[in-house]
């Protein structure tokens, strides 16, 4: 059976609560791509596969675990199905904890999934207020 774009997107962001990369990455399809129209520091606007993927988001991943930056839910949740079965488009606040105390990230996700997998993830995101997160404590 395949997974609705709803659950595909409340699959992949469970991972970032765990903090399990490689389950977030098994929801990419094999060539799968994530964009940041607006550029993270030292990240590239994309990436072209789940190698390229993890590559790029395992460090920030692994200063966050050591930084002890901690995503704790997903709020505010606004879910846009669209004409094209394969596209979503997602408005939520990421919520969590750093040592300077709670933080919320408004995103924006561009969704395109086929069977299951994401075929391309392009976020949107406050990327001068992320860059200072990912400062804090690194």
């Amino acid at each position: 059976m395949t997974k609705s774009l709803r659950e595909v997107w409340d699959h992949l962001v469970s991972h970032q609560v765990t903090r399990d990369i490689d389950g977030w990455l098994a929801c990419f399809a094999a060539d799968g791509i994530m964009e940041w129209p607006f550029r993270l520091k030292g990240v590239a606007a994309r990436l072209e596969g789940r190698e390229a993927i993890r590559a790029a988001v395992a460090p920030v991943w692994e200063r966050a675990t050591k930084a002890n930056r901690r995503i704790s839910g997903h709020e505010n949740v606004v879910f846009h199905q669209t004409t094209d079965p394969e596209i979503a488009i997602v408005e939520f606040d990421i919520v969590g904890e750093t040592v300077r105390g709670p933080f919320r990230q408004t995103v924006v996700y561009l969704l395109r999934v086929r069977s299951g997998r994401v075929l391309l993830l392009r976020e949107f995101v406050d990327t001068a207020a992320l860059n200072e997160l990912f400062q804090v404590g690194s």
